[in-house]
């Protein structure tokens, strides 16, 4: 493909159009960088397929303003949520993983327990945070209420377990 540029028209809502001017782009200044930059990006997805580390970097890149925003209101109110961010990266690599999915058929039962492990993770790690009283959450009796549920369940769980082997 050649570098050679080539005039392209395109009309756009108002709205559109205000948009991609308001859009900061590092190293884009005017509509057309900006376009030319979405539209790299947009290649940049299709021609990565579906390699976790590409599709992670993508995807954390999606996630970014929101972490930043997330931040500069836990600055302003001088509190933090250790929670929001675990989640953040945990969603950023649950959905890269989803994204690359498996390699063919083969790979399934692997894929699959890869998406268990993240799971687990994000249970584990809310667990975790449950066991001091004061969770570092904006709301610190998040946790004990939350893992109350949990912690019923894995009991239920627990007896069924127990009972099925008591029978075998």
């Amino acid at each position: 493909m050649s570098n050679k540029s080539v005039p392209f028209s395109v009309r756009l809502a108002a709205e559109d159009a205000e948009f991609i001017a308001s859009l900061s782009i590092p190293g884009a200044v005017t509509p057309s960088d900006k376009i030319r930059q979405i539209i790299s990006e947009a290649r940049l997805r299709k021609e990565t397929g579906q390699n976790f580390n590409e599709v992670l970097k993508s995807v954390q890149e999606d996630i970014r303003p929101s972490v930043e925003y997330l931040r500069d209101l836990e600055r302003e109110g001088d509190i933090e949520s250790e929670l929001l961010h675990f989640f953040a990266d945990w969603l950023g690599e649950t959905q890269a993983e989803f994204i690359a999915g498996p390699e063919s058929e083969n790979d399934l039962v692997k894929y699959e327990a890869r998406m268990m492990q993240r799971a687990v993770k994000l249970m584990e790690y809310v667990l975790r945070l449950a066991i001091t009283e004061d969770a570092p959450c904006f709301n610190p009796n998040l946790m004990a209420n939350a893992t109350r549920r949990i912690i019923e369940l894995s009991r239920l769980i627990e007896a069924r377990n127990q009972k099925e082997n008591a029978s075998v």
